[in-house]
C-alpha cells in the first residue's frame, strides 16, 4: 500500500495497513537528523520526512509565510528586525537550544491605518510557495498525501496585522470592524486555498487559534457569529471545486466545545486535540466517524522532556485511543521544540510509531480508576 492510498483510507474512516504518520520538527531538530540520517536535502526538501516514514506532506502558505521571513536577507530592516509584505515585523529570539521568531510590530496597530492599507495580492505574495506546492504535486503528489495549508488563516491573519490585544479589544468594541478585518484576511486565504484545491492536493488545511488552554478567546455565541460562517462559506466553495477534497482545521488549547460547530461548517479533520486539556478518548467515542484526528503526541510535556520510554508509551497510548477504526493521522501534536532531549525523543517517537502503527492494532486499552491506571 502506497502512503496516499493509506492517507485516503485512514480520513475515509477506514483502517489502512498501518496508521498514517508524520511529525512536526523546529529546525534545529530536523537539521541535527538530516546529519544523523546523512540525508541529501538538497534536490528535496521532503527527503527527510520520507527517510524517517512520513506518509503525507505539505508546504505552507499565507498569513503563516512571515515566520519564515528571517530567512530571506530581502526582508531584513534592521539588526535582527524582518518585514514580510503585509508590513508585520518579526524578530529572532535565541534561547539556549534554538529560538523562535515573534512579531514585534503590527501595521494596523493604529485603527487610522486600515482605510489606506494595502491588502498585498495572495497569489504575489505566495508565488515562490504556490510554485513549490505544483513541485511537490507533480514529484510527490501520486505516492505520498498532500495537504494544502493554508495554517494561521482568517482570525490569525487578522491579530497578525492588528495585534491580538487589540484585536481582542475590537470584538467587544468594535464588532463590525471586525467583521470588515475578517473578510479582507478570509478573502486572502481562500484565493490561496482555491489554487492549492485547483492543484489537486487531498486535504486542505486552514487553522485559527480561537482556543487557549483554558478555553475559547472569545464568547461561543460570538464565535458563532464572526468565524463559524465564514468557515463554512469557504469550506463550502473549496468542495464546489473538488467535492473530494477534505478539510483540516488546526487550533490549539480546548476545542471540545466547539466541535459541533466545526463539524457543521464543514471541517474533516481536526488537529491536534491538544491532550493535556482535552478529553481525547471521549472526543473519539463522540466523533470518531465525523471527524478524523490528525496528532496527538504530546510535545509540551512528554516529546520536549520526557524520557524515551515515556515517548514510547505516549506514542501506544494515542495510538490506542484514536487509531482503532481509522480516522487518525498519528503525529506530535505539535512542533517538536529544540530542548536537550528533542533529537533522542524523535527518534524514540519514530521507533514507537513504525513498531506499533500496524493495523490491527493491538495495544490493549488503558483503564482509568481514582487510584491506579492499569492495562488490562
Amino acid at each position: 500500500m502506497t502512503s496516499k492510498e493509506r492517507v485516503l483510507m485512514a480520513i475515509n474512516h477506514e483502517e489502512p495497513d498501518k496508521v498514517p504518520l508524520d511529525s512536526w520538527l523546529a529546525p534545529e531538530v530536523a537539521d541535527e537528523l538530516v546529519k544523523i540520517l546523512n540525508v541529501d536535502i538538497s534536490k528535496d526538501p521532503f527527503a527527510l520526512g520520507k527517510r524517517l516514514g512520513n506518509d503525507f506532506f505539505n508546504r505552507a502558505v499565507g498569513f503563516c509565510e512571515g515566520f519564515s521571513t528571517m530567512y530571506d536577507e530581502s526582508k531584513k530592516i534592521g539588526d535582527n528586525l524582518y518585514q514580510d509584505d503585509f508590513g508585520i515585523q518579526w524578530s529572532y529570539k535565541r534561547q539556549q537550544h534554538g529560538g523562535y521568531c515573534e512579531m514585534v510590530s503590527h501595521p494596523l496597530a493604529d485603527r487610522q491605518a486600515y482605510a489606506s492599507f494595502k491588502w498585498p495580492d495572495p497569489l504575489v505574495v505566495s508565488k515562490v510557495g504556490l510554485k513549490e506546492n505544483r513541485e511537490l504535486i507533480a514529484r510527490d503528489g501520486k505516492d505520498y498525501g498532500i495537504i494544502g495549508a493554508v495554517a494561521c488563516s482568517m482570525l490569525e491573519g487578522a491579530w497578525y496585522l492588528r495585534g491580538l490585544d487589540n484585536l481582542l479589544m475590537d470584538l467587544a468594541s468594535e464588532p463590525d470592524f471586525v467583521e470588515d478585518l475578517l473578510d479582507h484576511t478570509m478573502n486572502h486565504s481562500l484565493v490561496l486555498s482555491r489554487e492549492l484545491v485547483r492543484m489537486g492536493v487531498d486535504i486542505l488545511w486552514w487553522g485559527d487559534d480561537f482556543s487557549v488552554e483554558s478555553g475559547p478567546i472569545m464568547s461561543p455565541p460570538l464565535f458563532r457569529r464572526m468565524l463559524k460562517p465564514r468557515y463554512a462559506k469557504v469550506f463550502a466553495e473549496l468542495r464546489g471545486i473538488n467535492p473530494r477534497v477534505k478539510i483540516a482545521f488546526h487550533c490549539d488549547g480546548k476545542v471540545e466545545w466547539a466541535l459541533d460547530d466545526l463539524v457543521e461548517a464543514g471541517v474533516d479533520i481536526l488537529n491536534p486535540l491538544q491532550p493535556d486539556v482535552n478529553d481525547v478518548a471521549a472526543v473519539k467515542k463522540r466523533y470518531g466517524k465525523k471527524l478524523s484526528f490528525w496528532g496527538n503526541v504530546d510535545t509540551r510535556h512528554v516529546m520536549s522532556a520526557g524520557t524515551a520510554t515515556q515517548v514510547v508509551e505516549e506514542v501506544k497510548n494515542v495510538i490506542r485511543t484514536l487509531s482503532p477504526g481509522g480516522g487518525h493521522l498519528l503525529s506530535s501534536n505539535h512542533t517538536i521544540q529544540a530542548t536537550p532531549r528533542a533529537v533522542e525523543n524523535t527518534i524514540a517517537f519514530y521507533w514507537a510509531a513504525h513498531t506499533f502503527r500496524n493495523y490491527p492494532i493491538r495495544l490493549q486499552p488503558v483503564v482509568q480508576t481514582a487510584h491506579v491506571t492499569r492495562v488490562v
